[in-house]
């Protein structure tokens, strides 16, 4: 399948299973409780449509979308179709801290 695709598509590949393969290692070292984990706004809608959530930066996050829509190749090519387009969860990386008399 690779002999099909541009330079920057398969080396994107090629990066998105070594991903895969760390994800793995470090579900491994990761803490033994989902409980510890922070969860974004957007938790049950990542879980409804089918995402593998994994530890990241102390927060629960997809890392892929499983089922008949899911899959790197399927995600990869829809972001990339005209007239379509993808959401990435970005609620964990900010913080906001109130000062104040209260």
């Amino acid at each position: 399948m690779m002999n099909h695709m541009t330079p920057t598509v398969a080396s994107s590949l090629r990066s998105i299973r070594r991903a895969a393969v760390f994800k793995n290692v470090e579900r491994t070292f990761a803490a033994a409780s989902d409980e510890s984990l922070v969860k974004t706004e957007l938790y049950d809608l990542h879980k409804e449509l089918g995402g593998d959530m994994v530890p990241f930066a102390g927060y629960s996050l997809p890392v892929l979308y499983k089922g008949d829509n899911g899959g790197v190749m399927k995600e990869h090519l829809w972001c990339r179709s005209e007239g379509k387009s993808s959401l990435f969860d970005v609620s964990h990386m900010g913080q906001i801290r109130w000062h104040g008399k209260d």
